[in-house]
């Protein structure tokens, strides 16, 4: 009996696990989709036509985010480990050969600690909008332990306000995340359904992650797509420094920077970072 035996559904469509639950659409070469924090693996929406013929995309959603109940036994500090754990096991059993994973947010550090810890479950990876240190956006003199009070006070201040103060930061929140009022609106929907001490403690989980110096040893392929938008505050040059020096010790990282885009960048300019992901799946 394998380890990972209970994603085994008499659905083929389906798969249940722990921490997640993937649905599979396609044939061909398989490509597995994380989403973010407080996400749906609905904003992979479009990924298969988009492709094209011979993908198939596994979407994973993520227990707690999106309307999943959490999962039972969450320690806070210790969710995104055994994450990659789990998704290490899914990729062995459910994918041909070495996989190919993107990941957006949250979903890219999940990607990449799995990656590290299972080379060879992992051929390669791709990253959307997020530095390997995700604290560096917030000050490049950051450290894993610099951040702990900040990631602390931000888990706080989020479990802390009231439901209306919540929901209205939250608009606010993802006016900076997607362009289109339409695409924010479900943004927003997915946060609301998603359970709020999960993303507190998750949240702070992110903003002490530091893979940096873990990128060297990292063995698979790795490209990481970050948009910019030129009604941000932070220059053009500032970004692609930040992501410059983030993703300087893999040895053969590629960037790509997508413009005229904000965070989830999949549903603000969907052809380019679907186009992107293409011509990373082809090389």
């Amino acid at each position: 009996m394998k380890l990972f035996s209970w994603f085994r559904k008499p659905d083929p469509d389906w798969r249940e696990g722990q921490l997640f639950r993937v649905r599979t659409e396609g044939r061909g070469r398989d490509v597995v989709f994380i989403h973010g924090l407080a996400a749906s693996a609905e904003c992979w929406e479009g990924a298969l036509e988009l492709l094209g013929a011979g993908v198939r995309v596994h979407l994973v959603q993520i227990r707690g985010f999106s309307g999943l109940a959490p999962p039972s036994g969450r320690r806070r500090g210790q969710f995104l480990r055994p994450l990659a754990g789990e998704l290490a096991g899914y990729v062995r059993e459910r994918t041909a050969g070495r996989a190919a994973i993107v990941g957006h947010s949250m979903g890219g550090l999940a990607a990449m600690m799995t990656a590290i810890a299972e080379p060879d479950a992992v051929e390669r990876v791709m990253v959307a909008d997020a530095p390997a240190f995700f604290s560096s956006l917030i000050s490049p003199f950051l450290t894993a332990g610099s951040a702990l009070g900040l990631a602390d006070a931000a888990r706080r201040r989020f479990m802390a306000a009231d439901e209306d103060l919540f929901v209205e930061g939250l608009r606010r929140t993802c006016e900076r995340l997607v362009t289109a009022p339409e695409m924010r609106e479900r943004v927003v929907g997915w946060s609301l359904a998603s359970d709020r001490a999960m993303v507190a403690d998750v949240m702070a989980e992110v903003m002490v992650t530091d893979l940096r110096a873990d990128l060297a040893s990292m063995r698979a392929d790795l490209d990481v797509v970050y948009a910019h938008d030129r009604r941000a505050p932070v220059p053009r040059a500032v970004l692609d420094q930040t992501y410059l020096s983030s993703y300087a010790r893999h040895p053969n990282c590629r960037r790509l920077r997508i413009d005229d885009a904000r965070h989830y960048l999949m549903l603000d300019q969907p052809r380019q970072f679907y186009g992107a992901v293409g011509d990373w799946l082809a090389r």
